[in-house]
């Protein structure tokens, strides 16, 4: 299979798992999504495997991995802020107050996490 062939399959096979998402939710069904999502990624996992040529190089890794570390540090700090205003807010919107610690300790949460993760593979690369 070709890349432009697989850039196709794979936009099918995406619409048809978001389909049984959207058909398994409007019934209730959380197991038929999940299955449905999980046999989505084997199929694109083993359709991916027959595709002759590069379909991702170093320069989309690299990107890949911009996008992505710039991704968790907004999120974090739109968490941390976002929970901080809400905490803040508890006499007005009491309501509120515990969206607002959710949302501060999943912003730790998500810190940790990266310093875990960034420790290990520095260990591990020794860079």
């Amino acid at each position: 299979m070709k890349k432009n062939q697989f850039k196709v399959v794979s936009l099918i096979i995406v619409m048809v798992v978001g389909a049984i998402i959207g058909f398994a939710s409007s019934i209730g069904n959380p197991i038929l999504a999940g299955g449905g999502m999980f046999a989505g990624m084997a199929v694109l996992y083993l359709v991916k495997r027959t595709v002759k040529g590069v379909v991702e190089d170093e320069m989309n890794f690299h990107i890949n991995h911009l996008a992505s570390t710039l991704t968790l540090k907004l999120i974090a700090i739109c968490f941390a802020t976002v929970g901080a205003i809400l905490i803040a807010m508890r006499n007005t919107y009491p309501q509120y107050m515990d969206l607002g610690f959710f949302l501060a300790y999943a912003s730790c949460l998500i810190i940790v996490l990266y310093a875990i993760f960034y420790s290990y593979y520095n260990r591990k690369y020794e860079a």
